[in-house]
């Protein structure tokens, strides 16, 4: 029940989707029928049973920023899903995190999708890198990999001695 109230209250107020289930009405529910909306997602996870109802959403398009609006590919779909699915996704995701962290399967140097750590924190141990390469007078060298069509880079860095 714990990991369930937690979910919901870090729940906010989104647009709702086919179910017309708001967040609103989740947090406002009496115990009881949080106790049985709980026992239905146990048992949803216990049987792999999952609600056909969650498979649909509503799609809106969404312009990007000073682009052309005539073309298809300038907007960013939203899909807009149930609110119940939403709250049983953030404890499986809450559940996963804590056991990768806890068993040590995430690397410390890695940033995306990690709490409390973002882009910065990558730019900064580059230039720390840099940094240490100068004052150590060795070369840096710096890869950058493009994956896929987003702006995403997996980054390797070494130090190299100066050639005298």
């Amino acid at each position: 029940m714990d990991e369930s109230l937690d979910s919901l209250s870090k729940s906010s107020d989104t647009a709702v989707g086919p179910d017309d289930i708001y967040y609103q009405m989740l947090k406002h529910l009496p115990s009881e029928v949080l106790h049985s909306l709980l026992n239905t997602l146990n048992n949803i996870w216990l049987t792999g049973n999952f609600p056909a109802s969650w498979r649909q959403s509503y799609i809106i398009p969404i312009p990007k920023p000073d682009k052309d609006t005539t073309n298809p590919t300038n907007y960013r779909p939203i899909a807009l899903t149930s609110c119940v699915c939403k709250v049983m996704e953030r404890m499986i995701n809450n559940r996963l995190v804590w056991y990768l962290e806890r068993n040590k399967l995430i690397t410390p140097t890695q940033s995306g999708f990690c709490k409390g750590r973002s882009t910065t924190d990558q730019l900064l141990r580059l230039e720390t890198f840099i940094r240490e390469g100068f004052i150590q007078k060795q070369h840096v060298t710096a890869i950058f990999f493009r994956l896929g069509k987003g702006i995403r880079y997996d980054l390797e860095v070494r130090h190299h001695e100066r050639f005298a």
